[in-house]
């Protein structure tokens, strides 16, 4: 008997012993399921979150950042931005005998563009630009561009430094564009291929191929090149008297749709349709453009 009670004793203390074995088995899991359940909560209120700010948020500079390719554009113009500095005028380029009575033509004095660069743009606002490959393949800016306030563009040429500011706010599709080019050295060693001294009074400058065709002794031929994409007008004046006035900066254009890479500084108060861009104002240098014109067009 007292070998049978010895035996429900133990067998009593091995099944307390299991009990109390699973008891422990389940409250540990009990902890873990609750601190696994308490990281999903938290998981779905930060998914919730991010849906809500994806959902009804909108604007990339209120969400803590920029555009990543906006961003990347804009550190690539502020390295670019100091491309010029330290560039001194060469000096050189000769000055030629005018044709008496010419008032379209060639500039009588060479003018060389040597430098071109543009101050960092403000991204604080954006704009969405269609820049048109001309064949398909040419590179093209970013189709989203800086859209604040004013660049500031110098632009060494061998007679001297001109400054200007840029109206990105209002043209932020030319602005960008000029940034875009500007940063590649795109206008360094170009040349100034047109002067207009009656009624109009422009230089016009930023033809890729001007040089080349002038120095193989065919000027004629210069005024068509472009960067291989053109893009719309935009920040056009009104219809008026003296619309395009001395110091505007103006982009060249062969109908609807085709800026380039073409501008004309006006020197003098001009009127003309209101077709053309106004990129920004002359605010250094308008002496030299006035320097080009007195020694006349050939």
């Amino acid at each position: 008997m007292a070998s049978k009670q010895a035996q429900r004793l133990a067998a009593r203390q091995q099944l307390q012993q299991r009990m109390s074995a699973k008891a422990e088995e389940e409250k540990h899991k009990r902890t873990v399921g609750w601190a696994v359940g308490g990281v999903a909560v938290l998981v779905a209120l930060a998914l919730l979150s991010w849906g809500a700010v994806v959902w009804f948020g909108g604007d990339d500079d209120q969400a803590g950042g920029l555009d990543p390719d906006l961003s990347a554009l804009v550190n690539d113009a502020e390295e670019a931005s100091t491309r010029c500095d330290g560039v001194e005028p060469s000096g050189e380029g000769a000055l030629g005998t005018p044709t008496e009575g010419l008032t379209d033509g060639r500039p009588a004095q060479d003018v060389y563009l040597e430098c071109v660069q543009l101050s960092t743009p403000d991204a604080s606002a954006s704009e969405s630009c269609m820049f048109t490959s001309a064949d398909g393949v040419s590179e093209t800016p970013l189709s989203l561009q800086p859209a604040a306030g004013k660049q500031e563009m110098t632009v060494v040429t061998n007679l001297g430094a001109i400054t200007a500011d840029i109206e990105t706010a209002d043209a932020p599709c030319t602005a960008g564009s000029f940034t875009f080019l500007a940063m590649q050295g795109y206008f360094d060693d170009q040349q100034c291929h047109r002067l207009t001294t009656d009624g109009i009074w422009v230089l016009q400058c930023g033809d890729p191929d001007a040089r080349a065709a002038i120095e193989a002794g065919t000027p004629e031929m210069a005024g068509a090149g472009s960067p291989g994409y053109s893009f719309e007008e935009e920040n056009l004046p009104v219809e008026a008297e003296a619309n395009y006035p001395a110091g505007t900066l103006a982009m060249a254009n062969a109908g609807p749709g085709t800026t380039g890479s073409q501008l004309f500084i006006v020197y003098q108060d001009t009127t003309l349709p209101a077709d053309y861009t106004i990129l920004g104002q002359v605010t250094s240098g308008l002496d030299i453009v006035e320097q080009v014109a007195a020694a006349g067009a050939m």
